[in-house]
């Protein structure tokens, strides 16, 4: 079990979605949060709306950072830890998408997706190790998808964006055995937030949503897997089916998500 009371958390897309119910989600502990986006004007409301449900949490602090840039992100946590003030848990949660088929999917959307899904999380991680205390636990969280599991047929980039993002937490995971750093990697299935409606669309598919999960929902599964400190965890049904039978019937999986290609690109 991993003890979060009174931790110093970072938390990056923090100004909605499954970001901000981390917040309230991660209030029952008595952390020191520190919230980041873009959005220094949504950050300030999730602030207030976390402090006045939470009378006895300390204010947290808001950065508005762009962490594709490398240089925004060290200049934040510098700004963050003037004196080698401890971080104990990152949580690295910000990501956009954009959906269609690849024939319509630009080498820039790649870059854009992986530049924030991918390189984000990979600036705030290795900015904010050195921060990580020696002598006592520390943690670091990757809000990837299922899509890190198996490539989602009109989500081409950011399927390669969250399994780039597992990869590379399993392979911080094998380096920091050493240490007191867990590292975990949880994959939530399609969950009710903005991110819908701000990714962008290129032509060529329809549009299909499954049922979606709520972000509150969300939120508390991550907490309960940080509790339990599992290395990986997939937050769905489906998510955990597509695992297991990846590994026993690739071929099986195959021809699933060739049939929902189908249904989804326009002939």
């Amino acid at each position: 079990m991993f003890e979060l009371k009174n931790k110093r958390i970072i938390i990056s897309g923090a100004s909605s979605g499954i970001g901000k119910q981390l917040c309230f989600e991660l209030a029952k502990y008595n952390p020191r949060l520190i919230l980041m986006a873009r959005n220094l004007e949504a950050l300030e409301q999730v602030r207030n709306e976390v402090v006045s449900a939470n009378p006895q949490l300390s204010e947290p602090i808001i950065i508005s950072c762009d962490i594709s840039s490398e240089k925004a992100v060290k200049n934040a946590i510098k700004q963050l830890s003037p004196e080698k003030q401890a971080i104990d848990i990152l949580i690295n949660n910000a990501g956009i998408g954009v959906y269609g088929p690849i024939k319509n999917t630009t080498p820039q959307d790649f870059k854009q997706i992986l530049d924030i899904n991918f390189m984000g999380a990979v600036n705030l991680t290795y900015h904010t190790l050195p921060y990580f205390p020696e002598n006592s636990r520390g943690m670091i969280v990757f809000v990837s998808s299922i899509a890190a599991l198996y490539g989602m047929p009109c989500y081409a980039a950011y399927s390669a964006s969250k399994a780039a993002l597992r990869s590379f937490s399993q392979t911080l995971r094998a380096e920091l055995y050493n240490s007191k750093i867990s590292v975990l990697h949880v994959a939530p299935d399609y969950t009710q937030t903005r991110f819908f409606r701000n990714e962008k669309f290129v032509p060529g598919a329809r549009l299909q949503r499954d049922k979606m999960a709520k972000a509150e929902d969300v939120a508390h599964q991550i907490v309960q897997q940080m509790k339990r400190n599992k290395p990986e965890a997939a937050l769905s049904l489906r998510g955990k089916l597509i695992e297991k039978v990846a590994a026993l019937s690739p071929g099986f999986v195959r021809a699933y998500f060739r049939r929902r290609a189908g249904k989804l690109l326009k002939t």
